[in-house]
């Protein structure tokens, strides 16, 4: 995973992949790395990893996104300074990227994922509609791979209901995701569980332990 100097986040609402986005960020930058975090994601404005500017920019994380006068705007907008970060080849990129509109808009940037080396990696909660079972998975990324010329290079499986979610959710999202990925011929690249169920999670896959950091408006 280490190799890919440009991680990108892929996913539908719901997915969870900015808090991951987020998190990994974060782990890169207490790792050593110089990191830049790029937000792109069109979708909705109150998921955006943007919200997260100053946790981000204060542990050292660049933060790439657009104008802060459009922060809250939901426009096909990208951040001016975001082709400057992939031509840095001392700094590793992470990428938030929604999709629909915003997975459409990587098609532009192709060439530079390649030159630069990626992974694109397609988050999936089973607990959201879109991803629930092993067709919708697969449907979800073909459309996604189609719009982006991109290839997903692993399935994160991040099932979760929140602050509600229990080892059970963990174990039965993990089947279904494991089961599309034997169908793509694509590893299990994480399984996500959250910090306080770290030690109650026995897996044969890496784990990614998840730190919740976004503070959603139900939550003030």
């Amino acid at each position: 995973m280490e190799k890919n100097r440009i991680t990108i986040f892929l996913g539908e609402f719901g997915s969870g992949k900015t808090e991951l986005a987020v998190n990994y960020a974060l782990q890169l930058k207490a790792q050593g790395s110089d990191t830049a975090i790029v937000d792109i994601d069109l979708v909705k404005p109150y998921f955006r990893t943007r919200e997260n500017r100053q946790l981000l920019e204060k542990s050292g994380v660049k933060v790439i996104a657009p104008d802060s006068r459009l922060s809250h705007a939901d426009l096909p907008v990208l951040p001016h300074n975001m082709i400057e970060v992939f031509s840095q080849a001392q700094i590793k990129v992470v990428m938030d990227v929604g999709g629909g509109e915003s997975a459409i808009v990587l098609g532009q940037l192709n060439r530079y994922f390649e030159q630069a080396g990626y992974q694109a990696l397609l988050i999936i909660n089973t607990k959201r509609p879109f991803t629930k079972d092993v067709d919708s998975i697969i449907g979800t990324l073909q459309r996604i791979e189609a719009v982006s010329r991109l290839k997903i290079s692993g399935l994160v499986s991040n099932s979760n209901l929140g602050q509600e979610t229990t080892v059970e959710h963990i174990y039965q999202g993990l089947e279904i995701v494991k089961q599309a990925a034997e169908q793509l011929s694509l590893p299990v690249a994480w399984v996500v569980v959250p910090e306080w169920l770290q030690t109650k999670v026995t897996l044969d896959e890496p784990m990614f332990v998840l730190k919740p950091y976004t503070q959603y408006p139900w939550m003030d």
